[in-house]
């Protein structure tokens, strides 16, 4: 299993000025039956920073501005003659790449009535990345003569006190509130395709059959967003779906709810993924929101 070192929560801030944090973390794990990991994962906060090159003594160093929101991605990459592992990474870094030049650096304004706005354009920066990271991988497959690796990309961008998730293929993301598990996202593969049209199939074979990802197909991927208002103690899950083959909602919710932990919630999940069978890479990322204990600064 591969997580950060330390045991203590990490708390993240959730925005410009916000009064709230996440505790979040990730973890991914090979499984039981596949000899390498092709999941990425990402946890980063998206901030504005200054890098002092050459100046007085007292200016020396680096310097961050205000956090403009949290960034949470997790990749399942395949195919391509083995070049599943090189598209999730790919995937991860173009979308994060392009959303930290692409977003504006001030803070929401406010509205007449006095509530924070949104990002103008926000959802379609974020639809946007994806295919960027679309048109990497294919740029990368034809390089190296994989032109048909891709991967499944699931992004959750956090600005206090909304969340903007951004979607292709059947990775997910969850939304834990009040006891009640709910799924933010669909599986883009045939055999829901064929359920919302109500046409009878074969459930089983047809769910490895992704119509949407990025990287794998000549079409341009067809991204997924909503934006979602958030509460305080909300939990998000962000998983590759070696968690959700062997692992129900019923459980994801248990788990949830009783691990305080982030960490600990990562490392039970893996952990009943491959108590399940591991039939294929298991990647978990947890984010709940709290009450910030104090400003991070950088080290």
């Amino acid at each position: 299993m591969d997580a950060a070192h330390s045991e203590q929560p990490r708390l993240i801030p959730a925005g410009p000025h916000a009064q709230v944090a996440l505790d979040a973390a990730g973890l991914t794990d090979t499984g039981l039956h596949r000899e390498k990991n092709e999941d990425s994962f990402l946890i980063a906060t998206l901030q504005p920073t200054l890098v002092v090159h050459e100046a007085t003594a007292s200016a020396q160093g680096w310097f961050a501005g205000e956090p403009l929101g949290t960034l949470l991605i997790v990749a399942d990459g395949m195919g391509g003659q083995g070049g599943g592992d090189v598209a999730s990474r790919t995937a991860v870094n173009a979308v994060s790449n392009y959303l930290l030049n692409a977003l504006p650096w001030g803070p929401p304004g406010v509205d007449k009535g006095g509530n924070r706005d949104s990002i103008a354009g926000l959802r379609g920066q974020l639809s946007s990345a994806l295919v960027a990271g679309d048109a990497t991988i294919k740029t990368a497959g034809a390089n190296s003569r994989t032109p048909r690796m891709g991967t499944t990309l699931t992004a959750a961008f956090v600005l206090w006190p909304v969340v903007y998730v951004a979607h292709v293929g059947d990775t997910r993301c969850y939304l834990l509130r009040n006891g009640q598990l709910r799924r933010l996202t669909t599986d883009h593969n045939m055999a829901e395709k064929f359920a919302a049209h109500h046409v009878a199939h074969d459930a089983v074979q047809l769910q490895s059959i992704l119509w949407n990802t990025l990287g794998a197909s000549d079409e341009l991927p067809q991204p997924e967003l909503c934006k979602l208002e958030l509460a305080m103690g909300d939990t998000l899950l962000l998983c590759s779906d070696g968690l959700n083959h062997h692992v129900n909602d019923e459980q994801i919710q248990a788990v949830l709810e009783n691990h305080t932990g982030s960490r600990a919630c990562c490392a039970r999940l893996v952990e009943l993924a491959l108590a399940g069978g591991g039939t294929d890479n298991v990647t978990v990322l947890v984010a709940r929101i709290e009450a910030a204990r104090e400003n991070p600064k950088p080290t």
